[in-house]
């Protein structure tokens, strides 16, 4: 396993300018604990957060909400890209994504949901993040936007690589259906979603994973509009910084059917059971 930490030199060559100065920044902020940058990011996460110790509080006041009726027959965990490259340390990504996968406790809490997931009788669905070896040789760099020129940059996701690979807590069991890889932020729009959770029956989205304002919020969005209830697991998922984290929470408020907490779902997914 390599440990492999963020070259800010050889970031700035590979991704160009813009977004090799976002990633030189994000990285030298959380390696020097950047002060400023840190209280300046969390002074836009004023009170309600969201993520609570008694659930999820809705930043914004305005958008009615309701409860999902959870039918069990119907109902599937989705967790996105649950791989070395995002929760791993030594992961590609892991001094931008490290400290808030950390904080949130973002392994241990899907580890939890999967582990209430087989004890209610629900299927677990991956939807992983992949790059070929050709993918990396032939994809135009200039072409990418930002997302995908920061993730070339950092050799994410390679085909058969130990980053590719899923984390050591996060290996799929028999109960876990693994999709296609996504080459875009949803698997709904480059892999194989819809079939598998159409065949299987499933209509209802316990969602979660990495990253939350990226793949995640693209697979929420992507469910959303293609019939399906989403409930997404606030507090198992992360991204590169709390700005991030704040903007998919709020864009998971519009999106989604509920925003809810591991303790809140897990709770309801065993009343639903008994």
């Amino acid at each position: 396993m390599l440990n492999r930490k963020v070259d800010r030199r050889s970031l700035l060559a590979s991704a160009g300018g813009a977004v090799g100065a976002w990633l030189v920044h994000s990285a030298e902020a959380v390696a020097a604990g950047d002060g400023v940058a840190r209280e300046s990011g969390s002074s836009m996460l004023n009170s309600p957060f969201g993520v609570t110790p008694n659930g999820y509080v809705y930043q914004q006041n305005f958008l009615p909400r309701g409860e999902v009726n959870l039918d069990l027959s119907r109902t599937a965990l989705f967790i996105t890209d649950p791989q070395n490259d995002f929760i791993s340390p030594g992961g590609a990504a892991w001094d931008l994504v490290g400290e808030e996968v950390q904080r949130d406790k973002v392994v241990e809490h899907q580890v939890e949901l999967r582990k209430v997931a087989k004890e209610v009788g629900i299927r677990v669905f991956y939807s992983p993040h992949m790059y070929t070896e050709q993918d990396y040789r032939t994809w135009p760099r200039e072409k990418l936007n930002a997302i995908d020129k920061a993730m070339f940059a950092l050799g994410m996701f390679k085909q058969g690589t130990w980053g590719h690979d899923f984390h050591p807590d996060m290996k799929p069991d028999d109960n876990t259906i693994v999709m296609n890889p996504h080459k875009g932020l949803s698997n709904f729009w480059t892999g194989d979603a819809v079939v598998q959770l159409r065949v299987h029956g499933i209509t209802t989205l316990v969602m979660c994973g990495m990253s939350c304002n990226l793949c995640v919020e693209s697979h929420c969005r992507d469910a959303a509009e293609n019939g399906f209830e989403v409930l997404v697991v606030a507090d198992a998922t992360a991204g590169a910084g709390p700005l991030a984290k704040k903007a998919a929470l709020v864009n998971y408020e519009f999106i989604a059917n509920e925003v809810v907490t591991t303790s809140q779902i897990i709770a309801r997914l065993r009343r639903a059971k008994a």
